[in-house]
C-alpha cells in the first residue's frame, strides 16, 4: 500500500494512524474502549438460554440466590431494565477517576470493586459484594485467561440508559500512568440484558484486554516507539493486534475504511461506515466490527469465544449471512496465533454457558 496517513477513532475512544499498513495510535492512555448498546444496525439478541434454576419473582441485583460452585448463571433479578440508585460512590483519589461521561448520557453507577488476587473487594462504601455482581465476575473470570485477568484492577457495574445510547461495556486504561497497559478498569452493565448479551459483552472487553495489555507492549513512549504506538504503549513486534490487522484486512479495504473514518461530519461518517459495511459485510461479523480495526478484533473474538461459528444463536447477532466474518473467526483457530490457544479453555466454558 502507498503512504496513507489517516486518523481513526475507536468508539470515540482511541485514535490512531495508518502508515504503510501499520496502526499507529498517538493518543493519551486515558481513553476507554468499549461496546455500545445495540443500534438499528446491530440488533439486540432476543434468545435467552434457559436458566439453570427457577428465577426469583422479586429482588434487587444483590438478592439472587447463590449460584452452585463453578456454575455460570445470572438470575432474571440481575437483568432487570432499571435498578434503583445505590449509595455507591467512587472514592476520592481513585486512580481511574470518577468521571463516567465516557459511558454515555444516563449511565448510573451501581457498584465499584477493587480486584485483588482475582477476587472482588468493595471500594464504594456501599456494603458487601452483591450476589449478582459476584456472578458477573464469575463470567469475567471464566472468559479471561489468568495471565490477562491480573491486569484488571477494578470492576465497575453500572446501569446503561439504552435510550440515551450508553455503552454496555468498556475497558479503561489507568490515566497518567507510565504503565497504563498494566492497569485497567472493566465497566459492565447488566440491566435490560439477557445472559447471552452479558456473556458476549464480557468477551468483547476481554478481546480488548488480550490485545492491549502490558504483555503486548514495550515500555517505550511514542517518541521512541519504532513500531506501532497505542495510547497505552508501544506494541511489540508482531503483537496480536498488528498481526490480526495484517492478516485479515487487505490494503484496499483499509484504504476504503480510512476514507470513511476521515470524514468530520458525524452523519456523513455514519453513512459512509454503513456503506462500507454493506459492501464488505462478508468480511465482518457485524456492523460494529466494521467501524474500526480494534473493534473488529474485539467483536470477532467475542463471536468466536462466546458463540462460535456453528452456534444456532448466530442469527441473533449476525445481521447478514451467518457465514459473514468466518475468516476472522477462523483466524483465532489458527494454532500459530497464541491468542486462540490462550483463550481456548475459556471459550469452552463460555459456550457451555450460552448453549
Amino acid at each position: 500500500m502507498g503512504l496513507s496517513v489517516v486518523a481513526l477513532v475507536v468508539h470515540g475512544a482511541i485514535a490512531l494512524l495508518l502508515l504503510h499498513g501499520t496502526v499507529r495510535p498517538p493518543v493519551a492512555a486515558d481513553r476507554p474502549v468499549g461496546r455500545p448498546t445495540p443500534t438499528a444496525t446491530t440488533p439486540k439478541p432476543t434468545t435467552t438460554p434457559a436458566p439453570t434454576s427457577p428465577p426469583p419473582s422479586t429482588g434487587t441485583p444483590g438478592s439472587a440466590a447463590p449460584a452452585a460452585a463453578g456454575a455460570l448463571h445470572l438470575d432474571h433479578a440481575c437483568l432487570v431494565a432499571d435498578n434503583p440508585p445505590t449509595s455507591a460512590h467512587i472514592p476520592s483519589g481513585d486512580p481511574f477517576g470518577s468521571d463516567l461521561s465516557h459511558l454515555g448520557s444516563g449511565a448510573e453507577l451501581q457498584r465499584l470493586y477493587d480486584v485483588h488476587s482475582g477476587t472482588l473487594e468493595p471500594a464504594d462504601a456501599a456494603g458487601p459484594v452483591r450476589e449478582c455482581d459476584r456472578r458477573l465476575w464469575a463470567i469475567v473470570v471464566a472468559a479471561t485467561p489468568v495471565e490477562v485477568l491480573e491486569y484488571v484492577d477494578e470492576l465497575l457495574v453500572f446501569d446503561a440508559d439504552v435510550s440515551a445510547g450508553t455503552a454496555v461495556g468498556e475497558v479503561f486504561a489507568q490515566p497518567n500512568s507510565t504503565e497504563a497497559s498494566a492497569h485497567w478498569r472493566l465497566s459492565l452493565a447488566l440491566n435490560n440484558s439477557t445472559d447471552l448479551d452479558v456473556t458476549f459483552n464480557v468477551a468483547h472487553e476481554v478481546g480488548h484486554l488480550l490485545s492491549l495489555n502490558r504483555a503486548e507492549m514495550t515500555g517505550q513512549d511514542e517518541s521512541s516507539c519504532q513500531g506501532i504506538f497505542m495510547g497505552e504503549g508501544c506494541l511489540k513486534d508482531r503483537a496480536t493486534l498488528a498481526t490480526y490487522i495484517d492478516d485479515t484486512w487487505g490494503d484496499d479495504v483499509l484504504d476504503e475504511w480510512s476514507t470513511a473514518d476521515d470524514l468530520t461530519d458525524d452523519q456523513q461518517q455514519a453513512d459512509a461506515f454503513d456503506a462500507f459495511y454493506e459492501k464488505h459485510h462478508d468480511q465482518f461479523v457485524d456492523a460494529y466490527a466494521a467501524t474500526h480495526p480494534v473493534e473488529d478484533f474485539a467483536e470477532s473474538f467475542a463471536m468466536w469465544c462466546a458463540l462460535g461459528p456453528s452456534s444456532p444463536l448466530l442469527p441473533d447477532f449476525i445481521e447478514g449471512d451467518p457465514t459473514d466474518g468466518a475468516a476472522k473467526l477462523a483466524w483465532f483457530d489458527d494454532p500459530s496465533h497464541a491468542v486462540g490457544l490462550q483463550a481456548r479453555a475459556r471459550r469452552e466454558a463460555l459456550q457451555a454457558f450460552t448453549r
